[in-house]
């Protein structure tokens, strides 16, 4: 009997592992293997024109210590996720708050807040830009109505980042509050009643019980937006560039850059390694952090 059980268990176990197949072969395809190959060629000096890899061993990374712009790219990167990574899911979390009670055309507010979300970014950042327009951008139209000076928005290396920063915050908002109302709605109604019968307030309440119940789905969000925060492209490619002066510039753009402007690929490719490195520990320091508060209900 349990030599048939065995057999029967090996015959699951190579259906599961078939069924899965596809995924695990692309995800090595598209996924393993040009990490791999983004390593090996981070030791390389890359020449496409004569075909030619000249190993130089740490070369490429004791460059991009001394680089100048990518240090300023690293520290705009840095400024980006500290602000939207906290604005982001702070925000999110009182709109949940708001949209987990009941009220007229909440369903409809709901869908508007997510459309971002699943708006193309190129194609919204380009809307943005036309709001940001300092001669007749909506934005600055505005604040002449409410007559205040009009602003320079991504021609300021003063305010091209915090710009870029409110297009994000608005960009993801959606997605990060619909991730919390989930998390309210499974947090059982019988500990809110409890409490009230105890005599906690609102704001009691929200202190002692959601928020540690929503330990959990803070941890992922933090996780989620930090990594998306660090891999930041397509809307600094598109409302600036990188500047007004490098203000903008950003780890994944500089490294857009070298490669496929100036054609160093082995001096891109040192630049994702360190831009792995910094989601990697972001990841490990965050998912570390939620876990020490997680808990079950």
């Amino acid at each position: 009997m349990s030599v048939w059980l065995r057999r029967a268990q090996k015959r699951h176990y190579f259906h599961a592992y078939l069924f899965i197949a596809p995924v695990l072969i692309a995800f090595g395809l598209f996924r393993v293997w040009p990490s791999l190959q983004t390593l090996y060629f981070s030791f390389f000096k890359v020449e496409l024109v004569r075909g030619r890899l000249t190993f130089i061993w740490f070369q490429n990374f004791i460059d991009l210590a001394r680089d100048e712009i990518f240090r300023q790219a690293t520290v705009n990167t840095l400024i980006y996720a500290a602000s939207i990574v906290p604005i982001t899911a702070g925000l999110a979390l009182v709109l949940a708050v708001l949209f987990n009670e009941r009220f007229p055309g909440k369903e409809l507010l709901k869908a508007v807040y997510f459309a971002p979300m699943v708006t193309s970014t190129v194609a919204a950042a380009v809307v943005w830009w036309w709001l940001y327009n300092p001669q007749f951008g909506l934005f600055n139209v505005i604040l002449k109505l409410v007559h205040l000076p009009p602003s320079p928005w991504l021609l300021s290396s003063t305010m091209a980042l915090p710009s870029v920063i409110i297009f994000s915050v608005w960009k993801t908002l959606g997605y990060n509050m619909v991730i919390y109302i989930a998390g309210l709605q499974a947090i059982p109604q019988e500990y809110y009643e409890a409490a009230t019968i105890d005599g906690a307030d609102a704001l009691a309440r929200f202190r002692k019980i959601t928020l540690p119940l929503l330990a959990p789905v803070t941890a992922f969000i933090l996780i989620y937006n930090g990594i998306f925060a660090f891999q930041v492209f397509d809307q600094v490619f598109v409302l600036t560039g990188g500047g007004p002066a490098n203000s903008t510039n950003v780890v994944v753009l500089e490294l857009y850059k070298q490669a496929f402007q100036r054609y160093r690929f082995g001096y891109a490719a040192a630049e994702a390694m360190v831009l792995f490195l910094f989601i990697l520990v972001i990841t490990v320091i965050q998912y570390r952090a939620g876990r020490r508060y997680e808990v079950s209900y």
